[in-house]
């Protein structure tokens, strides 16, 4: 009997696996003309260097590091009443990235990409 659990648990650890690498597969990068936001909805400019080679219909991809360091407008951020708003991504999750590099980066993923600031 313990034979048998041991396989089950097993094979129900190898298809969690397999649905994990394998729903990435079907996640939208990011391109130049979609729109991200901070978390005060302030807009990111999204501008692609490392991804103008690679393109959904004419629409450059959007890399990691064509992210990094992009500035922010619009952002309403207030502390204590003082206007204090994000001016530039400064983070980037890792599981925002997907799992294949193109021209040494990363592609961020439209699904997997929340919220910058």
């Amino acid at each position: 009997m313990e034979k048998k659990e041991k396989a089950l648990l097993e094979s129900t650890k190898d298809s969690k696996e397999n649905k994990e690498s394998i729903s990435t597969a079907f996640l939208c990068p990011v391109l130049e003309d979609n729109e991200l936001k901070c978390p005060h909805n302030g807009r990111v400019q999204l501008k692609s260097k490392k991804g103008k080679s690679f393109q959904s219909q004419g629409i450059p991809m959007i890399l990691e590091s064509d992210l990094m360091n992009s500035s922010i407008v619009g952002c309403t951020n207030n502390i204590a009443g003082v206007p204090t708003p994000c001016t530039l991504v400064s983070v980037i999750l890792p599981s925002a990235r997907a799992l294949k590099r193109y021209n040494d980066d990363y592609p961020i993923m439209q699904d997997n990409a929340l919220s910058f600031g």
